[in-house]
């Protein structure tokens, strides 16, 4: 038994960093235009044009400092974008922006 134990090889495989592509990884903003109105498809964002106009006056009211050092929360049904729009909002305001991605549980547990 020693001898078997001794006659086995190892392998040994190099051990590389992964690194995972995220469903929102393509989003770079609002794409919003200067007047804040919303393009057909812009910054990897398409539709909600209603609601990334709404974030977009959200990101004006920050940048003006009328909300600075508050928290904004989104609601709604699954699948409608409160991530999307999230991401391109922080995207919009900077890379000193810190930006925390959570469900909903675990704001209530």
């Amino acid at each position: 038994m020693a001898s078997l134990a001794a006659a086995q090889v190892q392998e040994v495989r190099s051990i590389t960093r992964i690194e995972r592509i995220g469903a929102h990884s393509h989003i770079r903003g609002l794409g919003l235009d200067d007047a804040l109105e919303p393009r057909a498809v812009s910054q990897g964002m398409v539709g909600q044009k209603m609601a990334r106009k709404a974030a977009g006056i959200v990101l004006q009211m920050i940048r003006e400092g009328k909300i600075a050092g508050r928290a904004v929360l989104l609601a709604g049904q699954p699948g409608t974008g409160k991530t999307a729009i999230a991401m391109g909002l922080a995207q919009a305001l900077g890379p000193d922006t810190p930006f925390t991605s959570m469900a909903g549980s675990e704001i209530y547990s």
